[in-house]
């Protein structure tokens, strides 16, 4: 069923009619001169603003509504025509050009620079100088000169072209960037904005100057160039095409009254005007942009710096404070196990071991928000992991709230870590329906990489995938913005209680891991955050994989307790003592028959007298007196088809283990995972008598 097209409301269309014969008014104003083309006393030959206003004014509005606009532009160009002694077939053409110049400009810009009008980056300037003043104005000027040169032979094509282009892309240059910047502006905003403000006066107070001093135009170029560069490094694109603008007017009124330093001779005493203007406003832009992606990187570098910290930091610690954990956890287990099952001390056994599961939470969350996680990546389909999310979610949210996700039909392929992205899309969307009213709405997309700068990260270079979370909330303060993604900040302190801090931070690290990036757009209407990782290629996705049937609790309790050595020699390396003397215990209660060191290299030398006598090392990874990669590699010299399983809090124990093809576990150290890798380490391993 094809959806029906909305009516747009009697009064909107009213509105809109009587904003285009407004503008049509002002734009008969401001063409007006045109009439005089071949005049140098008047506005036309030197710039042409009607124009590049309509350019900008049309820019950021749909399609739909540029007709009435357009055909005001045609109708005041025929206004406009009236006052010359062309005929009116000429008249029309020129009305056509000027419509077509104005839908070329538009649609061009919108398609290759910035759909919102925003230059925030140097290739977006590059592109938009480039494509409207030169290309688009160069051609519409050439169809121009020859349709005036057939009916004013003695002006000459060349001289036409050059006025037309120079006067057409001068305004353009300079006038459509400032009003599509100020345009999102409150102009009550100037009062506070010193750069715009202080600039604005020394550009008055140079022009005057040279007017009134008779200066040369080599000291007012100079002159000029500092004052448009100054505003341009304190002030950005804001005080930058204000000033310029500025600048650009009252250079023009000065000339066309025959002060300061370009007096009126003939059209050509207008070039060196055009050139000097069309130099500093290219050179007062570029400056500007330069500085903000020289601040936005100074800014993405503070954000990486801190990451990097609160990784070293997560990264020295885990080690340490995974012993604890694993040792505090394992004896609790020990002890519920050795108690009866309804003994009073059960219950707070319960919360130690639930306390600890907590606390090994908690340590990933800091690994991951410090980009310290685990590395490993594969193909996957993005939908699995945002679904799973999804799913987890939505019983977690508050009375009222909907989680909207209807997953796309085609498959979406990244290369990445399954479980981080879940992680990622649990806490967009957990955060999202914490702040929403009554709504979220999830959603994934594949294509060109939307042109945002992110807050943190940055956007895939190529085709990309990106997850999506809105929110109907009532946004996020423009304040604290730039905090989003700092570790530990938080604005929740609602019933829900204080957070922690890290949720938005994990997603800005795992994004960075995956050579992605987060966008992030707020209003009082709701917040969008958006995910985007690079495409990859979805030939090669893999099948999904079969559902095992599950086992109940009771059985894998069971597999668990039951004794699965036979009384195999293995030895257990690690400095610590509590995991030490736990993993001992486990051991000795699986069938096995442990030996323990705390130096690695008094296991080394035990080791070298009877190689073939153990069956199995367990060795730690971050030792002080050798590291556990080095004792691997000691021992695979004397032995080498030596079963190992490397240990460490470390995330990428898993990625170093398989790299020297052993089996890896993640501390604290769990039994059941223990007794996994073990029978995976040792195949031969018997599942022990019932």
């Amino acid at each position: 069923m094809t959806p029906s097209i909305p009516q747009r409301p009697l009064a909107a269309m009213f509105r809109s009619l009587l904003s285009a014969l407004l503008c049509g008014v002002v734009y008969t104003l401001l063409a007006s001169p045109a009439a005089n083309l071949q005049d140098s006393t008047t506005l036309a030959p030197i710039a042409a603003p009607a124009p590049a206003l309509m350019i900008a004014l049309l820019w950021r509005k749909p399609a739909r509504d540029w007709f009435p606009y357009l055909l005001a532009v045609f109708v005041a160009m025929l206004v406009v025509g009236d006052r010359d002694s062309l005929p009116v077939q000429v008249d029309a053409g020129f009305a056509l050009l000027n419509v077509v110049q104005i839908v070329a400009c538009i649609w061009l810009g919108r398609r290759f620079v910035s759909r919102d009008g925003q230059f925030d980056g140097l290739y977006k300037l590059g592109r938009f100088v480039a494509l409207l003043p030169l290309l688009v104005v160069a051609l519409v000027a050439a169809l121009g000169a020859s349709l005036a040169a057939d009916v004013m032979p003695a002006a000459g094509w060349w001289a036409e072209w050059r006025t037309l282009l120079v006067g057409n892309g001068l305004a353009i240059l300079v006038l459509t960037p400032t009003w599509l910047v100020w345009s999102q502006l409150h102009w009550r905003s100037l009062r506070g904005d010193r750069p715009s403000l202080l600039g604005a006066a020394a550009v008055v107070g140079v022009l005057l100057a040279c007017a009134a001093c008779d200066w040369s135009g080599e000291v007012q170029r100079v002159l000029l160039s500092l004052v448009l560069a100054g505003a341009a490094l304190y002030g950005g694109m804001r005080s930058a095409t204000l000033v310029t603008s500025l600048a650009a007017v009252m250079a023009v009124l000065l000339t066309l009254y025959d002060m300061g330093p370009y007096r009126q001779e003939g059209l050509d005493s207008t070039w060196s005007l055009q050139v000097d203007l069309a130099g500093l406003a290219m050179l007062t832009f570029f400056i500007a942009v330069a500085m903000r992606e020289r601040q936005a990187l100074a800014a993405r570098m503070e954000q990486m710096r801190r990451f990097e910290s609160l990784g070293l930091m997560a990264g020295g610690i885990a080690h340490d404070f995974n012993n604890v954990l694993g040792a505090a956890g394992g004896y609790a287990e020990l002890a519920q196990e050795q108690l009866d099952p309804a003994a009073p001390a059960q219950r707070p056994l319960s919360e130690v071991v639930s306390a600890v599961r907590r606390g090994r939470e908690l340590t990933e969350q800091i690994l991951l928000a410090g980009r310290r996680g685990d590395r490993q990546r594969s193909l996957l389909d993005l939908r699995e992991p945002v679904a799973e999310a999804v799913r987890l979610a939505r019983p977690l949210c508050r009375a009222g709230v909907v989680i909207e996700f209807q997953p796309p039909a085609r498959p979406l392929a990244v290369q990445g870590h399954a479980g981080q992205l879940s992680r990622v899309a649990l806490n967009l969307i957990r955060n999202a329906s914490q702040a929403a009213r009554s709504r979220v709405v999830v959603s994934l997309h594949a294509g060109e990489a939307p042109a945002e700068a992110p807050l943190a990260g940055d956007l895939p270079q190529q085709q990309a995938v990106w997850l999506e979370v809105v929110d109907d909330g009532s946004g996020i303060a423009p304040q604290h913005l730039s905090r989003l993604f700092e570790p530990f900040f938080t604005t929740r302190d609602g019933p829900g209680g204080k957070g922690t801090g890290l949720g938005l931070a994990i997603v800005a690290g795992i994004a960075i891991e995956h050579e992605g990036g987060v966008a992030v757009a707020s209003d009082v209407g709701g917040t969008r955050f958006r995910l985007l990782l690079p495409a990859a290629a979805a030939t090669d996705l893999p099948s999904p994989a079969a559902t095992p049937e599950p086992t109940s609790d009771a059985d894998q309790l069971h597999d668990e307790q039951v004794a699965s050595g036979q009384g195999q020699c293995i030895f257990v390396v690690d400095d610590d003592a509590g995991q030490r003397t736990l993993c001992a215990q486990w051991l000795d209660a699986l069938g096995y028959a442990p030996i323990v060191f705390d130096d690695p290299l008094l296991a080394l030398e035990e080791f070298a007298l009877e190689p073939l006598a153990v069956d199995l090392v367990i060795t730690d990874l971050d030792m002080p007196q050798m590291q556990g990669d080095a004792l691997i590699a000691a021992l695979r010299e004397l032995r080498a088809d030596l079963p190992v399983v490397l240990c460490s809090g470390q995330a990428h124990v898993v990625d170093l283990a398989r790299t020297l093809g052993v089996a890896g576990l993640t501390k604290p150290l769990e039994r059941a995972a223990l007794r996994r890798a073990i029978m995976t380490a040792l195949p031969d391993t018997e599942q022990g008598t019932p």
